[in-house]
C-alpha cells in the first residue's frame, strides 16, 4: 500500500521572507518553490510580477499586495493571519524582501509584538553578489537607495564620503550621473568605484576604476545598478603628533584597557606600527624619570 508523503515545507504562523531570482529565472530554490506553494498567502510588492514567478514554477497560492504605500494598513491584517495559524510568505520584486523593499516594518512588528515566528529562504541579492565581485574589503554599509534631495540626501552623502567602510548603494540609471556628480564634489574623484548593471542577467556588467573616470564616461546608462565604492584610504600623518597619541593611550588605560591593547588600538587608528608608538611612551617617561 502507498503511503502519502506528508513532508511540509512551512508551519502554522509562520512568516517566510523568501528570496527570488534578481534577473535569471534559474537562480531559484527549490526550497522557495515548495515553501510558496505550501504557505496560505504571498505577500508581494507587485501581483503582477509576483505572478509571473508563479506561472513559471505551478505555484498557485494566493497573491496579496504589500508595498510602500499600503505597509500600515496591512500590518494588521497580516498579524491577524499568522495569530489564527495561517502560514505566510513575503517576497518583493526581485531578490531578498525587507532588504531596501517593504517589509522590514512588518518584521520588526512581529519581533515587537511576539506576534508570529520568522524564518528566511535565503535567496540573491544585487547589494552581496556586487561587493563579492567588486574585489573592496569587509567590513561594508549598505545604503540602499539614497535620498532624492533635501538635508538627508547631503548628510549621507557627507557620511558616505568619509566612511572607511566599503559603501553600496543602489541607483537608477537616469539617477546616476547627478550621484556620481554629487559624490565627486565632496572631494573624493580618486575614490575606487565599481558599478554593477544587470547583474545574473544576459547584458550583465560589471566596471571598476574611480568616480573621477566614471563620471567622464559618456554613454546612456540603462537596467538597475548597484555601485560599490571602495573606503576612504587612512590619511598618515608624515609627522605623527606623539604627545597627543601618548594622551589618547593614556585616556583608554584611565579607563581600564590595558597599555598594549591601548597602544595597539591607537598604532592602528593611525596606520602606525605600534612598535614605534610604545618605543615613544616608554622614552617619554624615563624622561619624565
Amino acid at each position: 500500500m502507498d503511503h502519502e508523503d506528508t513532508t511540509r515545507w512551512v508551519e502554522p504562523g509562520v512568516l517566510y521572507l523568501v528570496g527570488t531570482p534578481i534577473g535569471n529565472l534559474a537562480d531559484w530554490s527549490p526550497r522557495a518553490q515548495s515553501v510558496l506553494q505550501e504557505v496560505d498567502l504571498i505577500l508581494c510588492e507587485d501581483t503582477r510580477v509576483t505572478g509571473l514567478l508563479c506561472h513559471q514554477h505551478q505555484i498557485d497560492t494566493p497573491l496579496l499586495s504589500f508595498h510602500a504605500h499600503n505597509t500600515k494598513s496591512r500590518i494588521p491584517q497580516i498579524l491577524e493571519r499568522l495569530q489564527s495559524g495561517q502560514a505566510l510568505a513575503l517576497v518583493s520584486d526581485r531578490g531578498m524582501p525587507a532588504l531596501s523593499d517593504p517589509g522590514q516594518e512588518l518584521v520588526d512588528m512581529l519581533w515587537q509584538e511576539h506576534a508570529g515566528k520568522v524564518s528566511v529562504i535565503p535567496g540573491p541579492s544585487a547589494a552581496v553578489s556586487a561587493f563579492v565581485i567588486s574585489g573592496f574589503p569587509a567590513p561594508f554599509t549598505f545604503w540602499g537607495f539614497l535620498p532624492r534631495a533635501g538635508s538627508l540626501r547631503r548628510q549621507v552623502l557627507a557620511d558616505l564620503a568619509t566612511s572607511v567602510h566599503t559603501s553600496i548603494i543602489y541607483e537608477a540609471p537616469h539617477h546616476l550621473k547627478v550621484t556620481l556628480k554629487d559624490l565627486s564634489a565632496l572631494g573624493e574623484p580618486d575614490r575606487p568605484v565599481m558599478l554593477g548593471r544587470e547583474i545574473t542577467k544576459r547584458h550583465e556588467e560589471f566596471w571598476r576604476g574611480t568616480l573621477a573616470q566614471l563620471q567622464s564616461w559618456e554613454r546612456e546608462w540603462r537596467g538597475e545598478i548597484v555601485l560599490v565604492i571602495g573606503p576612504k584610504p587612512p590619511v598618515v600623518d608624515s609627522q605623527p603628533n606623539w604627545e597627543q597619541l601618548q594622551q589618547q593611550v593614556a585616556d583608554l588605560v584611565a579607563d581600564g584597557m590595558h597599555q598594549k591593547e591601548a597602544i595597539r588600538r591607537i598604532a592602528s587608528e593611525m596606520s602606525l606600527p605600534k612598535r614605534d608608538l610604545y618605543q615613544f611612551i616608554v622614552n617619554r617617561l624615563h624622561k619624565e624619570d
